[in-house]
């Protein structure tokens, strides 16, 4: 998606955003039942725009950790980011950083 239909997406658009808190399968239902490709990550409290997830990264993710939640998807983004691992920006749409780490072994 282009930088010019993804603006055109946010202005027509009523509000569609995720929340922290969500998870990549709530993610994808969201963008599934407003036909969208890309949506925010919002703080509740704030209104702030964290990042941004698209619906490739979380399609990747959904097979093998479908209840991630946003908030981690962007932590891990912004660590890889802070030691200077290319491709790891805030809008990185390569590898993801928690796909990176699925072979390893999470506590829930």
């Amino acid at each position: 998606m282009t930088h010019d239909t993804a603006q055109l997406q946010n202005d027509t658009m009523p509000d569609i955003l995720l929340y922290p808190r969500d998870t990549v399968m709530r993610a994808l239902e969201v963008m599934h039942r407003h036909g969208v490709l890309v949506l925010p990550v919002v703080d509740e409290r704030r209104g702030e725009v964290l990042g941004h997830v698209s619906e490739e990264e979380l399609r990747r993710l959904g097979n093998t950790l479908p209840l991630v939640r946003m908030t981690e998807i962007l932590n891990a983004r912004a660590a890889l980011a802070s030691e200077g691992i290319a491709g790891a920006g805030a809008d990185s749409e390569a590898v993801s950083p928690l796909e990176r780490t699925r072979s390893e072994s999470w506590l829930h």
